[in-house]
């Protein structure tokens, strides 16, 4: 019986056809653009000042050559080199000034405003000491940490290459 078995089931095996050998792949041409952005990038737009106009500010100030920046808007009227530290803050989306809407200043990655108040020394930093500045508009910028609500302003500062030697 078990022969019998075995010998049916070799008769009913279908024989194993080949593959037939691979065409040449069709040629695909694909012809298209790509996304338009969504309207909300614009909010978090970036905006990168290089170091010859950080430089080239007339008064030498960091905040003057942040004036470039659309939407930026300082808390006071006076120099920040005359100005109260309390006073001083920046604001990327035209919100009043006040401490829950002032920028996160970042200096290397390393937050520069002071833990007590949010307050920034402007004052502090030399332009022609920095590589660049990135500003980020907007709460997009929120992978910086807390304190970006209104945006952040990255500092780099310049390597050795690029500031040349000291001079006394």
């Amino acid at each position: 019986m078990r022969v019998a078995g075995l010998a049916a089931g070799l008769l009913l095996a279908a024989p194993a056809f080949a593959q037939e050998a691979p065409r040449e792949p069709e040629e695909v041409v694909i012809i298209g653009q790509g996304l338009a952005p969504p309207p909300g990038d614009a909010a978090y737009a970036v905006v990168v000042i290089p170091r010859e106009r950080l430089a080239g500010t007339a008064s030498g100030r960091l905040e003057d050559a942040l004036r470039d920046v659309g939407g930026l808007a300082q808390f006071r009227r006076s120099d920040s080199r005359s100005a109260h530290p309390t006073s001083q803050g920046v604001t990327l989306r035209g919100l009043g000034g006040n401490a829950s809407s002032r920028a996160l200043l970042l200096l290397d990655g390393v937050p520069q405003a002071d833990p007590f108040g949010g307050w920034v020394a402007f004052p502090a930093y030399l332009p022609e000491r920095l590589a660049s500045a990135r500003v980020t508009r907007g709460g997009g910028s929120g992978y910086s940490g807390p304190g970006a609500l209104a945006g952040t302003i990255e500092l780099a500062s310049g390597s050795p290459a690029e500031l040349g030697r000291l001079q006394a």
